[in-house]
């Protein structure tokens, strides 16, 4: 949830929203409901400048009236709220071998979610049109008339926020310093916001899943590679590149079935080694073997898990989060590995850190990545420096200036 900023001027802001304008939107995107009075005891704003910007953002139609509020003696006061429907955001999470794409409305709930099959070692421009065509599926069915006020998207690579670039991707090096941010915005004529896909996992864990009330968290995905996103003062913690989180040492999947390859080869005749004969497994294959009694499964499985809990442990220690999210397929794959890693965590890390530290699976599951990137979008638009751009293009008035940084 956004944090509420108290001002007490009119200072104008970047965009062409000042601060109070930002102040009202955002403690409404928070608490939707409050009067005017409520705002006002809340934010600290004078009266009159709390009037005047209301009525200004009930005439742009970015909020409206939820009716009237239970009274205390006077005259009953008016709710308000965002005009949810007015507006849409765009998201996306690219994985490997798929893309999660959806349409939320303006207070974050989804309208609509879609998969598109793309292959991460295609040329970007053929990923990103695959894409953006399902995003324009989406929005046509699910926000006709609305106005899309921009764009979020997470991608299995280091970023730098500032340009919107994957910087060195290991899944494939055409993606390597590709104008992503920029292609959007021209694409889809809307702002565009791109971030690796484990931060906005630890952005969708924050706002709506297991980190919740934490304001320092780690969200750790145990997928084909192993990532990390940072919460910090209840805050994404992108660092100064905006690589914070990288955790590439650790062994994910695909490390895994190769070291699994190698074991199949030495049990010939074995369940390990007849699930590579059939053809190229998943780490899933070798998590239910593992489950169904399968020996030299579980030993791999509970190497990984060792090696995983032993580098959070160092974790733990540098950075003192109060929860730990574990997501991705093979970090979701069953209580056993879970449990090794609590154990290997809990045994090496220092006692003081590991007192009142939670370790859970993500709730959110294979959405949070999308999740996550409507919640960077969100954020973005209805930040000061972007909130009178949006304004703009609620009211049909944006130019072509507006997808500009």
């Amino acid at each position: 949830m956004t944090p509420t900023r108290r001002v007490t001027t009119d200072t104008p802001a970047t965009g062409g929203a000042d601060a109070a304008t930002a102040t009202i939107v955002n403690l409404l995107r928070s608490s939707p409901g409050l009067s005017r009075t409520e705002i006002t005891a809340e934010t600290a704003l004078s009266k009159t400048v709390v009037n005047q910007r209301v009525q200004e953002l009930l005439a742009a139609g970015v909020l409206t009236q939820t009716g009237m509020l239970p009274s205390s003696g006077g005259r009953p006061a008016k709710g308000l709220r965002l005009a949810a429907g007015k507006g849409y955001v765009l998201a996306a999470e690219l994985g490997m071998t798929h893309a999660r794409v959806a349409a939320t409305d303006l207070e974050g709930r989804t309208l609509r979610v879609a998969e598109e099959a793309l292959d991460m070692k295609d040329a970007p421009e053929v990923v990103l049109k695959a894409v953006t065509a399902a995003m324009t599926s989406c929005a046509a069915d699910a926000a006709p008339g609305a106005r899309l006020c921009g764009i979020g998207m997470g991608v299995p690579a280091p970023v730098e926020f500032d340009t919107g670039r994957a910087i060195a991707p290991p899944v494939n090096p055409h993606w390597h310093e590709f104008p992503i941010k920029d292609w959007l915005e021209r694409r889809l004529g809307a702002p565009a916001w791109i971030d690796n896909e484990v931060n906005l996992m630890a952005l969708a864990e924050s706002q709506r899943g297991a980190a919740v009330g934490h304001d320092h968290a780690l969200v750790v995905k145990i997928g084909a590679w192993v990532g990390a996103g940072l919460i910090s003062n209840g805050r994404l913690h992108r660092g100064a590149q905006g690589s914070a989180g990288s955790l590439v040492s650790m062994a994910g999947g695909e490390a895994l079935l190769r070291e699994a390859a190698i074991v199949a080869g030495k049990h010939p005749g074995g369940p390990l080694h007849a699930l590579f004969s059939a053809g190229r497994p998943r780490i899933e294959d070798v998590v239910r073997l593992a489950d169904e009694g399968d020996q030299p499964s579980a030993v791999l499985l509970q190497e990984a898990a060792e090696d995983i809990g032993r580098t959070i442990a160092v974790c733990v220690d540098f950075f003192n989060p109060s929860m730990i999210v574990i997501a991705g397929g093979l970090g979701t794959s069953g209580d056993r590995f879970l449990a090794q890693i609590r154990k290997v965590v809990y045994g090496n890390a220092l006692a003081l850190a590991t007192r009142d530290l939670v370790i859970a699976p993500s709730p959110l599951g294979r959405d949070s990545g999308m999740l996550g990137a409507a919640a960077l979008a969100l954020d973005e638009v209805f930040s000061a420096e972007r909130l009178g751009g949006t304004i703009q293009r609620l009211l049909g008035t944006a130019g072509a200036g507006e997808t500009s940084r």
